[in-house]
């Protein structure tokens, strides 16, 4: 059905599948391609899109797949039963990761070269400056189904996990909120500030690899967004915090490999321990629990949920020491703790 879609909408023929991390990929025509289905992108148009990615190429980033439109110039098809995007991956010589050449340092070119973005051509996919209000609209949603819980009853061990655990976690949102508002007021330097094309989560495989070229570096634009840098580096500690393969030393060097081309600013440190507070984990778990009706897709998102309550304490500590953990950087000592954490 994939490749009797593939043609249908693209009037492309499938002449070799293969996998391309979480996505569909095919070649035609000696050109790759991959589709992305909308749940894995941020929200954006076709048009953001693009004009995003005009903006990087234009400052020399040359490693962004294009977004393909249908035959009936339609942004959007229907493969697999599965609404998204087909993007064609480039060709020739593009960016790849050098030997010993760390994610950080790249992440950094990628944010200068996106820097100097008209943010106000981009209103649903910029979220510079929105993180307070986005965070407060999702608290109130989850205050409200644990109020609805209460009245109820839980019905499963996820609702009553959920109705344990929600002050809790209610307090930590509202501490990341606060240190936000906090920093808007108390950083001098907040004007100087700028938004940059980033990533709406970024990972260590948010980038991908061609099929004939294994160690280049290709940038899907349904994952661009504009908001502060400091989103993409918070983003990655997360991800390396909860994978598997966690080490602090792959976090500091990290940082190392970012400061050595950009370096952070007290404020760029303000952001980014308050999204690492902010417990986005949480929050995604249980609008995907409870926004599906799906019985495998329950138990997956379920057991992730115990796992993920069964590590706090692990997040706990990892959020107290954060700032000894990255004591080589210079403007850290600058930014506030939050004290409470060292009294759990």
């Amino acid at each position: 059905m994939f490749e009797r879609n593939i043609y249908d909408y693209y009037q492309l023929y499938c002449e070799e599948r293969f996998m391309l991390g979480d996505f569909e990929g095919f070649e035609a025509k000696q050109e790759y391609y991959v589709f992305v289905p909308i749940q894995f992108t941020a929200g954006q148009t076709i048009q953001d899109m693009v004009l995003m990615s005009e903006h990087l190429k234009t400052n020399g980033e040359q490693s962004i797949a294009e977004v393909i439109p249908t035959i009936r110039n339609q942004s959007i098809a229907l493969v697999d039963g599965v609404e998204g995007f087909l993007f064609k991956l480039p060709s020739g010589q593009n960016e790849w990761r050098g030997e010993g050449e760390g994610i950080g340092r790249t992440l950094a070119f990628f944010h200068h070269k996106g820097s100097r973005i008209q943010s106000v051509r981009h209103s649903t996919t910029n979220y510079y400056g929105h993180w307070k209000l986005i965070w407060e609209k999702r608290l109130t949603q989850l205050e409200q189904w644990y109020q609805r819980m209460l009245q109820q009853l839980p019905q499963t061990e996820v609702d009553e996990a959920f109705v344990m655990s929600f002050p809790y976690y209610m307090g930590l949102t509202e501490n990341a909120i606060q240190y936000v508002a906090d920093s808007d007021i108390d950083e001098p330097y907040r004007a100087n500030e700028q938004p940059v094309i980033c990533h709406n989560s970024f990972r260590e495989n948010s980038w991908l690899s061609s099929p004939n070229t294994p160690d280049s570096l290709i940038k899907l634009p349904s994952n661009f967004i504009i908001d502060h840098p400091s989103r993409d580096v918070a983003e990655w500690i997360r991800s390396e915090f909860h994978g598997e393969e966690f080490s602090e030393e792959n976090i500091v060097s990290f940082i190392y490999d970012y400061e050595s081309v950009t370096p952070l600013s007290s404020y760029a440190w303000r952001m980014i321990y308050a999204r690492l507070l902010f417990p986005l984990n949480y929050f995604e778990t249980l609008e995907n629990y409870y926004g599906t009706q799906l019985k495998e897709e329950r138990m997956y998102y379920g057991e992730t949920f115990f796992n993920l309550i069964d590590r706090e304490q692990r997040n706990q500590k990892f959020l107290t020491e954060f700032y000894d953990l990255m004591e080589n950087s210079q403007m850290v000592a600058r930014v506030p703790r939050v004290d409470w954490l060292h009294y759990l």
